[in-house]
């Protein structure tokens, strides 16, 4: 399996010539739309005062999704992902250990979509079974060879002007994380860390544009026996390219959850000047640690997707400012993030950063390659050592 993949990954490199899709001629006869993708990730992690210090594994993943012709308002879609390790270190166990980049085989999405158009409402729908859901609270986060993915049922309702809602029951999770079985179907409350049976997690969001220069959204999350999360964030564009970010969320115990509060809060700005948009911005966290975040569902916040997390950035009693750059030259993608975190001494021994940078150059219409370098400090403020760490990664990825 290992040789049939790359041979078909060097296949797909040698046809990156060809601009057109090589699933057109398939995709024209109607029965519905395909898509591929092939992919390998490079990764390296070097960790100070952790087992293994150091791990690096190379995988080779396909995608292979379905979306059916609509009739009568039904539609369904399929997404497999097959990934598999070509190359690692001793100590990484295929991938698992440190760098999360190893064996995955799952059926990601599996939907079966009703669109209400028989009663008027064009954008108005409910889909069922294992989808990525990308909004306020859950995000699809795709770090490694694969979107997060939830087993849920939603109605999402986009025909009311201005305004789009979703409201949704998910019993269960496949993460980003190529790391032991957290790739697979997992129960919602297994992923938060109980030990104990619930029955998943209710929500409901809305996002709000009527207002000329505003977006505004709302959200709450309530997983059953464990915790409620509600919050909200908002956007205005004070001019053409000036605009303004704030968030808020909280996180409380119910039922038989262990006694938890949190709050977060959020305040950035976002400028562009040329071809360049930076966007400074602050993060802070009050009380227990987040439990909805980037390691479990994701988070939908300000500060960015980092590499690492390394300065802990989702740690009750945490602060960090942080400054984003995004820029375009030609077709070549630029981005960097870099942020400081102050810890709370009565709970966090040390204090953080974290600089990442992002270059993605598209070959053709098909291929790409992206290179992530990060690099994170913490800095001991008990008798154990500074550490340093670094992360590198590379994505060769072909899109049929």
């Amino acid at each position: 399996m290992k040789k049939a993949l790359l041979f078909v990954l060097l296949a797909a490199l040698c046809a990156g010539v060809s601009a057109e899709s090589l699933l057109k001629p398939v995709n024209d006869l109607g029965y519905g739309t395909w898509n591929a993708r092939l992919q390998t990730l490079s990764m390296y992690r070097d960790y100070d005062n952790n087992k293994p210090g150091s791990a690096y594994s190379t995988t080779a993943g396909l995608l292979l999704g379905y979306i059916s012709p609509e009739l009568a308002g039904f539609s369904s879609g399929l997404t497999w992902i097959y990934v598999e390790p070509v190359d690692s270190s001793s100590g990484s166990d295929n991938g698992k250990v440190l760098i999360s980049n190893g064996r995955v085989n799952v059926l990601n999405e599996a939907w079966i979509k009703y669109r209400f158009e028989a009663l008027g409402l064009t954008n108005t729908f409910v889909k069922a079974g294992r989808q990525v859901v990308n909004g306020e609270v859950f995000c699809a986060d795709e770090f490694r060879q694969k979107p997060r993915s939830v087993e849920a049922a939603l109605l999402t309702i986009k025909d009311i002007p201005g305004t789009a809602i979703t409201v949704g029951h998910a019993e269960r999770l496949s993460n980003v994380w190529d790391d032991r079985n957290k790739w697979r179907f997992n129960d919602i409350e297994e992923t938060l860390g109980a030990q104990y049976q619930t029955h998943g997690v209710d929500w409901a969001e809305a996002v709000y544009t009527g207002i000329t220069n505003l977006e505004v959204a709302a959200y709450d999350a309530y997983a059953h026996d464990i915790a409620n999360i509600a919050g909200s964030r908002a956007r205005y564009a004070l001019t053409d390219t000036t605009a303004m970010n704030g968030y808020y969320r909280h996180e409380a115990d119910v039922g038989q959850g262990a006694e938890r509060s949190s709050d977060m809060y959020g305040l950035s700005l976002q400028q562009k000047a040329g071809g360049v948009t930076l966007e400074p911005g602050f993060l802070c966290i009050r009380g227990d640690n987040l439990l909805f975040q980037e390691l479990t569902t994701g988070i939908n916040h300000p500060l960015g997707s980092s590499m690492m997390i390394y300065s802990g950035q989702f740690n009750g009693g945490s602060d960090t400012a942080y400054l984003k750059a995004g820029a375009k030259i030609g077709k070549t993608g630029l981005y960097a993030l870099y942020n400081y975190t102050w810890q709370d001494h009565s709970r966090t021994a040390y204090d953080g950063q974290e600089l990442n940078f992002v270059v993605k150059q598209p070959i053709t219409d098909n291929l790409s390659v992206s290179l992530k370098v990060g690099a994170g400090y913490r800095d001991s403020k008990s008798a154990a050592d500074d550490t340093f760490a670094t992360d590198t990664r590379l994505f060769v990825t072909y899109n049929f």
